[in-house]
């Protein structure tokens, strides 16, 4: 079993370090669970990482008891435009050195199921 170190790395942060050191293995694939969601990291094949955020919906089977999510906002950072003339059509710019994702509850309760 992995054993991931649990850092202070701020005043009000705390983290770990995923190093990618084939020599010295993390776990292919961390997760962090958000009430109405989850953050998932994993590792590939080529030492890349995916990072995936993921809204609990009602279809997800299971999750009666679960709060739904929902994205509410995001953004896409470019060293050479300001933030406000981003757009998706961005994604993947020599100069995108940020995004950012904002989630949170949804209206939508998991007894709607099809709705």
């Amino acid at each position: 079993m992995f054993q991931l170190k649990i850092k202070q790395m701020g005043e009000k942060v705390l983290g770990i370090r995923l190093e990618g050191n084939p020599k010295n293995p993390e776990p292919e694939h961390f997760r962090v669970v958000l009430p109405f969601g989850n953050v998932d990291i994993t590792r590939c094949t080529d030492n890349t990482y995916w990072v995936h955020i993921k809204n609990n919906r009602p279809d997800d089977g299971g999750l009666s008891d679960r709060i739904m999510g929902k994205f509410i906002d995001g953004r896409i950072d470019l060293s050479t435009k300001h933030t406000s003339d981003c757009n998706a059509g961005d994604f993947g710019h020599p100069d995108m050195y940020h995004m950012a994702v904002k989630i949170g509850e949804s209206t939508v309760s998991a007894s709607r199921k099809g709705d």
